[in-house]
């Protein structure tokens, strides 16, 4: 089996942030904190804060009294989860970061983080039928570099697995397509998605706040680097390898003029902006999970409690629904963060159930009864 290594571009990047996430607050009172010194480590130094409110010393990292960084654990069990031998995986580290682990170390650790690992239950069976193509990556060029990701053996179980989601086959289909078929040189000059705000109607969706596997595994992994654009692609390549439910991430989709013609006269949707002949909306869907018999299209935000990237969201479930042909009924869209995660049904944005018209005997009682009940 070919060992996929980490990419040696990225390496002086991640050693020089070996990181751990930056306090601004407390996380017992949300007092102010100043840094108090550097704690010495094996293999790393980790930063102290003092709360001036609790008086409390604190360090940023969840895992102490550990000998290795974070870092570490997490690419060593991810790097098992993309289905290199246990074997040889601690030279593939110490290829990256010159540090010295053991098979037994590695195998410690798939234990000890289990819960957030749901993939190792799908391992043996993904092994078997599957070695380097597993996983496909693909580096996009769109006005900056997209890491595109689809886990194939994963798509396949979850589709075998439950009946309820044979019906999202096409996803499958439209994902195997993306590295072949993407028309790159759209994406180098379109509007973008993420640029609509305030769009559509919001009248009856429910936004509903859950604590769930999204926001553990983003408080376990954001926590082990500080640099926003490293946290982001770290938690997508974390995700796709060792949950049991993210089929793909940096997924590209685009909407053209016929799309919002069809999506407004044949679904009778209220989509609130206009694509002219020859121009695209376009973007890249952070992450796409299949679970509970529905497809959820979901962004990572830094500050989700903050912010509220519903038009982003709408905007790649309409894109997606047409490139696949899936029903939006089908859909969930999200965002989260380590601690906020919020969810909405897309279809309530863009169709409004019609109240029901009363019988005309009963409205005009209405009107006649108005008047006294006045």
């Amino acid at each position: 089996m070919a060992q996929q290594t980490l990419e040696s571009n990225e390496t002086q990047e991640k050693e020089q942030d070996f990181g751990h996430k930056q306090l601004d607050k407390c996380p017992y009172c949300e007092g102010g904190l100043v840094k108090r010194g550097v704690r010495k480590k094996k293999h790393e130094s980790v930063q102290i804060y003092f709360c001036k409110n609790c008086e409390k010393k604190i360090t940023p990292l969840l895992t102490k009294n550990k000998t290795y960084p974070l870092r570490i654990i997490i690419d060593s069990m991810t790097l098992y989860n993309k289905l290199n031998p246990l074997e040889s995986i601690p030279q593939m580290i110490k290829d990256t970061y010159g540090i010295v682990i053991t098979p037994r170390i590695i195998s410690d650790w798939l234990k000890e983080y289990a819960t957030l690992l749901p993939f190792l239950r799908m391992r043996e069976f993904a092994a078997k039928k599957y070695q380097r193509d597993a996983i496909q990556e693909t580096k996009m060029f769109h006005q900056q570099i997209y890491e595109f990701k689809y886990h194939r053996a994963k798509m396949n179980m979850i589709l075998e697995e439950e009946f309820k989601h044979q019906k999202f086959s096409p996803l499958k289909e439209f994902l195997e397509l993306v590295s072949a078929e993407c028309p790159h040189q759209i994406f180098q000059n379109s509007m973008r998605a993420s640029d609509y705000k305030n769009t559509f109607n919001l009248d009856g969706v429910r936004f509903v706040p859950k604590i769930n596997a999204a926001v553990r595994t983003a408080g376990f992994v954001v926590q082990s680097v500080s640099n926003n654009k490293m946290r982001h692609k770290l938690l997508q390549d974390f995700m796709i390898a060792n949950d049991s439910v993210t089929v793909a991430a940096e997924v590209p989709v685009l909407l053209d003029a016929d799309d919002v013609r069809h999506l407004k006269h044949e679904l009778n949707f209220s989509v609130p902006f206009q694509v002219n002949e020859g121009e695209h909306v376009t973007g890249h869907i952070d992450l796409i999970q299949v679970r509970n018999g529905s497809l959820y299209i979901m962004d990572y935000k830094p500050s989700a409690a903050k912010e509220r990237p519903v038009d982003q969201l709408m905007i790649y479930a309409l894109a997606l629904s047409r490139l696949t042909g899936l029903r939006l009924y089908n859909m969930k869209c999200a965002w989260f963060d380590d601690k906020n995660y919020y969810e909405f049904f897309p279809l309530h944005a863009v169709y409004k159930k019609k109240q029901k018209r009363m019988p005309r005997d009963q409205q005009r009682l209405s009107e006649v009864m108005e008047p006294r009940i006045a």
